[in-house]
């Protein structure tokens, strides 16, 4: 709590500060350039306002000035994707920030994990900003002395006491006054570190005078802040009308200037734009899906071969149930494992106003489908023709797996969308994965289910899914009875389905149960982002006694 001003002007506590936060640790999606990651937060921030020529020309400008220019082509990158340096990440965050021209940046250890020239490329970057008139404010760990002398001020912390605050040039001289002199081949940085930090590991006599250090350094540092104003609004009060109109005033601005600068509409489109690219351009992934699918389907075509004896009815039924379980299993842990690191890098662009909850989810949610289908298709040209599944009923089979993995993607990402971390949705994963196995249709009866479990069937993942893809496949089916039974003798796919407690159903009643829910876990997932997002407390004045 406590009050705040801007040029001496009180600031109600609801209000936006026209500033700019930078984290320590920016992330951006991999798969984006960096001309293309401001090209689209330039057109949400800006959109209603310049146009597209305009917009260009802001997004040329920022990368001059925080020298991206050269690898405005190249992609952004992560841990595991290769793409930009450290340094050209940072810079990129402070573009991104830049956009709306924000008087003063905050920056939470701009350098941090940055060697020694990128940490100085980083700073000779916020040097100019603030030649240029911006204020920055940055938190700095262990600077060398070169980093430490383009700053103007410092306000030096220690143990979370205030142990100088005033010009940078003055420091040396300041701590030479208190009797702490610094020799002459120990710069600036490095005895003010060694001022203010305790000795550990010394002797008594040496941990006593480096307490008595700090608590003189932070005894003279209250004493000389007393003498500094902040504000000229400071002693008022905040009382009169004047201050309310122009707090008022103030408040409206800033609500104003953090509204997003496209419609939903515009939204969508944008978002949609880039899931899609992210989907395509990650090869990586596209290949190691590719063989998966084609390395499962010749795995199952060189061990069932599909007769129309009485035996082939228990193999086709326990085919079915691999592929369902199996598309159950890739498609939702392969969800669960990348949302959640999506998920961190949207709520931040969220609760920055660049776009609404609903345009991004509906365009998340769309993108997967193309990949999805190409995917299924692969798999289902291939094991169809080695197992010797019915002829005649592709269609159904590759529109019954593609609404099941679409399925099971969704309860990923409604799981993802709840979970705080990967580590939590992964720990989520198995037990409903393991309810939807035993609930598949075939391991327990309807009958037999638990009174407070019974309402898990319909809404089981495999079970939906294995129930479509056995009605496909048995419907129209005749079989050999000459051969030796195998339990009750079936003439027809019919009598088979029921022998299974399956033959109640048809493939169009599947279909229409999987697009429930898809639709219940894409509703639920929104409601999960939209409850799950970033929230930040408000400033309050501080009680009078």
């Amino acid at each position: 709590s406590g009050p705040r001003y801007v040029n001496g002007e009180p600031v109600a506590g609801d209000s936006q500060l026209p500033a700019a936060f930078i984290e320590q640790e920016v992330n951006f999606f991999p798969h984006m350039t960096v001309k293309e990651t401001l090209d689209f937060r330039v057109e949400l921030k800006l959109g209603k306002k310049l146009g597209r020529s305009a917009r260009d020309d802001v997004v040329s400008g920022l990368m001059d000035q925080l020298g991206l220019t050269k690898s405005a082509d190249t992609i952004v990158g992560n841990s595991k994707v290769r793409g930009i340096s450290g340094g050209e990440r940072k810079r990129l965050s402070i573009a991104c920030e830049m956009i709306s021209s924000p008087p003063v940046l905050f920056l939470d250890e701009p350098t941090s994990g940055l060697d020694s020239y990128q940490a100085t490329q980083v700073v000779e970057t916020l040097r100019s900003l603030a030649d240029g008139g911006k204020t920055i404010v940055a938190v700095i760990h262990q600077p060398s002395q070169h980093v430490f002398g383009m700053f103007d001020d410092l306000l030096l912390i220690s143990e979370g006491r205030l142990m100088y605050y005033g010009e940078v040039s003055k420091v040396r001289s300041y701590l030479e006054g208190l009797g702490y002199p610094c020799a002459k081949e120990t710069g600036t940085a490095e005895h003010v570190l060694e001022c203010v930090s305790r000795v550990n590991g010394g002797g008594d006599e040496e941990e006593k005078a480096g307490q008595e250090r700090i608590e003189r350094l932070a005894a003279e540092a209250v004493k000389h802040a007393g003498d500094t104003v902040f504000g000229s609004g400071a002693n008022n009060g905040g009382g009169s009308k004047a201050v309310d109109k122009k707090r008022k005033r103030k408040r409206k601005h800033f609500e104003i200037a953090h509204h997003s600068g496209a419609n939903i509409f515009k939204q969508f489109k944008l978002l949609l734009t880039r899931a899609l690219d992210e989907v395509f351009r990650g090869k990586g992934a596209i290949i190691i899906k590719t063989v998966q699918q084609v390395s499962i389907a010749v795995i199952y075509g060189g061990i069932y071969k599909l007769g129309n004896n009485q035996a082939s009815i228990m193999d086709r039924i326990g085919l079915l149930s691999l592929i369902a379980i199996g598309a159950t299993n890739m498609a939702t842990a392969g969800t669960v494992r990348a949302f959640p690191k999506e998920k961190a890098i949207v709520s931040g662009e969220i609760a920055n106003k660049l776009y609404g909850t609903l345009p991004y989810f509906l365009a998340k949610a769309i993108s997967e489908i193309p990949l999805i289908g190409i995917f299924q298709g692969v798999f289902g040209a291939i094991i169809y023709p080695l197992t010797g599944l019915q002829k005649g009923k592709f269609k159904n089979f590759f529109l019954l797996t593609t609404l099941h993995t679409i399925m099971a993607e969704a309860a990923g990402l409604l799981i993802g969308s709840v979970s705080s971390s990967s580590d939590v949705a992964l720990a989520m994963f198995p037990a409903i994965v393991v309810l939807n196995i035993i609930f598949d249709g075939k391991n327990i009866s309807e009958e037999n289910t638990p009174r407070l479990l019974r309402w898990v069937p319909k809404f089981g993942l495999i079970r939906w899914g294995f129930e479509g893809l056995a009605v496909n496949e048995f419907e129209g089916l005749t079989f050999d009875t000459s051969g030796p039974p195998r339990g009750p003798v079936a003439k027809t796919g019919q009598q088979a389905l029921e022998r299974f407690g399956l033959g109640t159903r048809t493939v169009e009643d599947v279909m229409r149960a999987q697009r429930n829910i898809i639709c219940g876990c894409w509703f639920l997932s929104w409601v999960g982002l939209s409850l799950t997002r970033q929230r930040f407390q408000v400033m309050r004045q501080p009680n009078k006694a």
